[in-house]
């Protein structure tokens, strides 16, 4: 029986839930009061900081910029959606974010919160589809593979469960997930197909950066639950 397609993330284009595409967006700010800003960013309800996050060996704290007010008019997201990370050392506080939209955003939050506590150094945005270009000679160092950080791995595996629900599945009688389930006999089809790639994905090995959606979640998305 065909069991779930496979997804090429080539075959997709990598946008966050608002549309926009995926870029590596940087903000960096300078500082001379971090235990001010803790306290103060602690005092919000948007940002993944409380009592019991440590810092790590170089006295950095890491945490994420949350999202408070989903929008109605787009699929609700599974779990709350992580807009951006951040990073407050001793002297700077910086932030990560996978669009220009999220990045500005986030500074906006943290201009109003922390008025002149910061001051910005600079931004960087980067596309993620650009790639060096090839040059001759010498073969260079092969280099680290890049790891997606968490919260790009995150929508880009819900987005794959969301286009599986709507896809034509030949073990479904070409019908979409979405379509099966309006009847008994397709929503026991579902549960199966659901099942079966639950169990393959328990057989392959975990590896960092590697896309492996919940096709348990879609339980979820079509009221199976």
């Amino acid at each position: 029986m065909p069991i779930l397609p496979a997804f090429q993330t080539p075959g997709i284009r990598l946008t966050t839930p608002e549309g926009d595409d995926f870029v590596f967006a940087k903000a960096t700010y300078q500082h001379a009061a971090p235990e001010q800003i803790r306290q103060v960013l602690q005092r919000a309800d948007d940002f993944g900081i409380d009592d019991e996050l440590q810092p790590d060996p170089a006295g950095s704290y890491n945490f994420p910029w949350l999202e408070t007010t989903p929008k109605r008019s787009r699929p609700v997201p599974i779990g709350q959606r992580v807009l951006a990370q951040l990073t407050l050392t001793p002297t700077t506080l910086e932030i990560d974010a996978m669009s220009l939209r999220r990045l500005n955003a986030c500074r906006r939050r943290l201009e109003r919160l922390l008025g002149d506590r910061i001051r910005l150094v600079g931004t960087e945005v980067k596309d993620m589809e650009q790639a060096p270009p090839r040059t001759r000679g010498p073969r260079p160092e092969p280099e680290e593979p890049f790891v997606p950080p968490p919260e790009m791995i995150a929508e880009i595996e819900e987005k794959m469960l969301r286009q599986w629900i709507d896809d034509s599945i030949p073990a479904l009688g070409g019908l979409t997930p979405r379509q099966a389930v309006r009847t008994p006999e397709g929503r026991q089809q579902v549960l199966e197909l659901i099942e079966h790639a639950g169990r393959m994905q328990r057989k392959m090995p975990k590896t960092p950066g590697v896309f492996a959606p919940d096709y348990r979640k879609v339980k979820k998305m079509l009221g199976l639950e």
